[in-house]
């Protein structure tokens, strides 16, 4: 059998999406072991959205990257879905780690968070304001910070 390249793409309703190129002996099973594969990456991401994580104590948190660390601070601090801006990200950071959050990097994590639809955006640049979607409020683990 002459080798081949293939490429799979798959991706779901949150628009996550998977690519798998493969290049070599490409049998029917192979395929279908790829596809299946894809499949399953898909859908253990809706797993993880869908099962009540478990909540994290500070220190447990001080271990993750500093996005890990936003995240779970607006999953904690605005899970209620009230609206935030950026300098009320970087208040409530410095609150509950004593470390100043740079008002860029909190920005640009805001905005990726949103991309990945983990938030909602409402409010001209300047303005900007945003809450946790509905969807997601119950389900995200929380800082335990007593």
């Amino acid at each position: 059998m002459a080798k081949r390249k293939i490429k799979v793409e798959l991706s779901d309703e949150q628009d996550n999406k998977v690519t798998i190129t493969f290049e070599g002996n490409l049998t029917e099973k192979n395929l279908k072991n790829i596809i299946l594969s894809v499949n399953n990456i898909l859908e253990k991401q809706e797993t993880i959205l869908e099962e009540d994580a478990k909540d994290i104590t500070i220190i447990e948190a001080l271990d993750k990257s500093l996005y890990e660390r936003v995240k779970l601070l607006i999953s904690t601090a605005f899970r209620m879905g009230n609206w935030f801006t950026t300098n009320d990200l970087c208040d409530s950071y410095q609150d509950i780690f004593s470390v100043n959050l740079k008002i860029t990097t909190a920005s640009t994590y805001l905005a990726r968070l949103y991309e990945e639809g983990f938030l909602e955006r409402a409010g001209s640049r300047n303005e900007r304001k945003f809450k946790i979607k509905k969807e997601l409020r119950e389900k995200l683990p929380k800082l335990i910070t007593q």
